[in-house]
């Protein structure tokens, strides 16, 4: 995000509780600082000078996902500033159904406006590996191998556990890099940006790479596993082929 608004010109800045970013149009937050009362303290400054016009919340959808730690804190913010301040909650993966739930947990009286906007991604051929489920971990390992091995371009091979992610990095992948929420930030940075250059093809993760991660020519998603439920799908499938070109995603 800080990158796009560069490129565009906007003046842009991550929330720094030392240095509040006054002079800035946007400021970045994680949900953990958000809720601080160091950031509090700065958007009630903002709202008593008039200079706070709105708070979005991207990815919301997470607020209804039990297995993120972030549900609780964003719910929250809701409730701290939702009644005073203009709030926009932002997600390509939250079903209608989901709408209500939604309010509920962030404590909303207002129906709110609801923006639609189809989701489909046309570009992305989705199709399953079927694999005897007697078969064994190495055999079904081998089938992960040879999918990867037909793709050329950016592939990431989703796993359910840390555990199978460490394992499989370490099989006959060729140059790949684990990625999950285990790993030290600075490690996690540094694995990102290393695919992002291309200087590494593969990635196995966790679900951990989902979110918020745009890397625009990720060619193969595969599931190693069966994914958790549909909007994880959605999200994690959804990082390939973000630069509009034909890609893949696969079930194994």
């Amino acid at each position: 995000m800080k990158r796009r608004c560069k490129k565009l010109g906007i003046g842009c800045a991550e929330w720094n509780g030392r240095r509040p970013p006054d002079a800035e149009s946007i400021v970045l937050v994680t949900p953990e600082s958000a809720v601080s009362g160091e950031f509090q303290t700065f958007i009630n400054r903002l709202k008593a000078t008039r200079r706070l016009d709105r708070i979005v919340i991207d990815e919301c959808h997470v607020i209804l996902n039990d297995q993120t730690g972030f549900r609780p804190i964003l719910q929250r913010l809701g409730s701290l500033v939702a009644a005073e301040t203009q709030m926009v909650l932002l997600t390509a993966t939250l079903p209608p159904s989901k709408e209500r739930v939604l309010r509920e947990r962030m404590h909303w009286q207002d129906e709110g406006v609801v923006i639609r906007m189809p989701t489909v991604r046309t570009n992305i051929r989705y199709s399953v590996a079927s694999v005897d489920p007697r078969a064994r971990q190495e055999d079904q390992d081998a089938v992960i191998e040879a999918l990867v091995d037909q793709e050329d371009g950016k592939v990431v091979v989703y796993c359910n556990s840390r555990s199978r992610v460490e394992r499989l990095a370490r099989s006959g992948l060729g140059v790949c890099e684990a990625f999950h929420a285990g790993l030290p930030d600075k490690k996690k940075a540094e694995v990102l940006e290393e695919f992002r250059t291309g200087e590494i093809r593969i990635v196995v993760a966790t679900s951990a790479l989902g979110i918020g991660v745009d890397i625009p020519d990720i060619r193969l998603i595969i599931h190693a596993d069966v994914p958790r439920n549909l909007i994880d799908f959605a999200q994690e499938s959804g990082r390939a082929g973000r630069d509009g070109q034909p890609s893949r995603s696969i079930v194994v």
